[in-house]
């Protein structure tokens, strides 16, 4: 059974709460090879920063599933433009 992209993408994340080597973590999400968004955590506030390169947009969120969905609808949108 092929696991679900939303759950490729919170265990991207999750490793980023679990990394204590650094206070910001920062991993970028692409899809054909071409970066489309990026997710910033910062374990001081613990909060993720989720950026948007196009249309260029920045949220905050304080739930590790709410910052997934606008990955997965991130690469869903430009996945499905073409």
């Amino acid at each position: 059974m092929k696991s679900s992209n939303l759950e490729k993408i919170i265990k991207r994340l999750q490793a980023m709460t679990i990394d204590r080597t650094a206070n910001r973590q920062k991993r970028i999400f692409e899809q054909f090879g071409i970066p489309l968004c990026e997710v910033t955590y910062i374990r001081s506030s613990d909060e993720f920063v989720f950026a948007r390169y196009r249309p260029r947009e920045r949220f905050c969120f304080d739930d590790i599933d709410l910052v997934a969905i606008e990955v997965f609808n991130c690469l869903y949108d430009f996945k499905h433009t073409f």
